[in-house]
C-alpha cells in the first residue's frame, strides 16, 4: 500500500474513533499549552493551526497559544520546541520535510528523531506554481520554454532555504533544465507578497495559500506538483501532465511534542486532535482551503517520517544545494 493510500485507510479509521478517543486519556493539561509555529505569521501552517487550535481548547479545556518563530528554515522555531517543557504543554506544528533537514545541513541544532515524539499526522495540500499574470505564459510548458531562452531573467521566491517549496522548484528546474534566479524570504507570506507585486515572477506555493489569488486574477497557476489533479483546482493540471511527472512534492502538517513527553500526555494529545480533526465545520473550512484531513497515530507518523527521510535521500545530493 503506498503512502496516500494508507493515509486514506487511516483517516477512516482513526477520525471515526477519535471522538471517543478523546476522552480516555488519564492527563489533562493544568495550565495553557505552548503552540509553536516555525514560520512567519500568514502563511499556510496558520491556516491548518489557528482553527484547529481553537477545536483543542474546547477539548482540552486549555487555550492553545501559539506562538510564530520563522527563521532558519523553521530550525529556530524546531529548536525552541525541542528545548519546551516536556510536560504536554510544548506542541509544535511542521511540515515533514523536516525529515530530511540533517541531510541538509551540517550544524542542526536539534535531532529531528532524538529530540520529538510525534503526535499525529493532521492534514495535507499539494503545492502549486503560479506566476505573476504579467509574465507572458499561460501555461508550465510555456513558462519552461521562456525560461530556457531567457536564462536567469526570471525569478523565484524562495519562502525557505529546504521547505517543501524550495526543494519543489529545485525538482522542476533541475528536471526542466531552467536556471532562475532566486530571491529568499523568511516565510510564505513575504514570498508570496512578492510575486504578486510583481517584484519576482514565480513561487511555489501551498494551494490553500493561493487559490483566492487565482480566482481574483491576481496570480496564475500553471501546475499542481502531483500526479493527480486536486479537488479544490481541478482545472488546474498537474507537473506530470505538462511534462514533468518526476515532479511531485506536497506540505504534509503533523504535530509533535518534545521527547521527553509522557505517554498518557501524548495519548490525551493524540485522542483531542483526532476528535477535533473530526469537526465537521473545521473539515469543511480545510476543506475548501485546499487541505485532506490524513490523521495518523503516533508510531505511523513516526514511520512515515523516515519514510519521508528515506525518500529524499537518493535525490537530495543532485540537487546540490550547499546549504552550509
Amino acid at each position: 500500500m503506498n503512502r496516500r493510500s494508507l493515509l486514506a485507510a487511516l483517516s477512516a479509521s482513526l477520525v471515526a474513533t477519535g471522538g471517543a478517543r478523546a476522552q480516555s486519556g488519564t492527563w489533562a493539561p493544568s495550565r495553557p499549552i505552548r503552540l509553536i509555529i516555525p514560520y512567519p505569521p500568514g502563511g499556510g501552517t496558520d491556516t491548518l493551526a489557528r482553527p484547529w487550535a481553537e477545536r483543542m481548547r474546547i477539548r482540552l479545556g486549555q487555550p492553545l497559544v501559539i506562538e510564530n518563530r520563522g527563521g532558519a528554515a523553521t530550525n529556530i522555531g524546531m529548536e525552541a520546541a525541542a528545548r519546551g517543557t516536556a510536560d504536554g504543554h510544548t506542541l509544535v506544528i511542521n511540515a515533514d520535510n523536516i525529515a530530511y533537514f540533517q541531510m541538509l545541513y551540517r550544524n542542526m541544532p536539534y535531532d529531528l528523531f532524538r529530540d520529538f515524539t510525534p503526535i499525529a499526522y493532521m492534514a495535507e495540500t499539494p503545492l502549486v506554481v503560479a506566476i505573476n499574470p504579467e509574465v507572458p505564459a499561460r501555461t508550465l510548458r510555456e513558462f519552461v520554454a521562456l525560461a530556457k531562452a531567457n536564462p536567469e531573467k526570471y525569478s523565484f521566491a524562495n519562502p525557505s532555504v529546504g521547505s517543501p517549496h524550495h526543494l519543489g522548484f529545485e525538482l522542476l528546474a533541475r528536471e526542466a533544465d531552467i536556471k532562475m534566479v532566486q530571491a529568499q524570504y523568511r516565510g510564505g507570506g513575504p514570498a508570496m507578497n512578492d510575486v504578486l507585486a510583481g517584484h519576482v515572477h514565480l513561487g511555489v506555493f501551498s494551494l490553500g495559500s493561493v487559490t483566492q489569488h487565482f480566482a481574483a486574477g491576481k496570480l496564475r497557476p500553471l501546475a499542481v506538483l502531483s500526479t493527480q489533479r486536486s479537488p479544490a483546482a481541478p482545472d488546474v493540471p498537474t507537473t506530470a501532465e505538462e511534462g514533468l511527472p518526476r515532479v511531485v512534492n506536497a506540505l504534509r502538517f503533523l504535530v509533535l511534542a518534545p521527547a521527553a513527553t509522557p505517554p498518557e500526555a501524548i495519548a490525551t494529545l493524540h485522542a483531542a486532535t483526532l476528535a477535533s480533526l473530526n469537526d465537521p465545520e473545521l473539515r469543511a473550512q480545510l476543506t475548501q482551503a485546499g487541505f485532506t484531513i490524513t490523521p495518523s497515530t503516533p508510531d505511523e507518523a513516526a514511520a512515515m517520517l523516515r519514510a519521508e527521510r528515506d525518500r529524499w535521500a537518493p535525490i537530495l545530493p543532485g540537487l546540490n544545494l550547499n546549504l552550509g
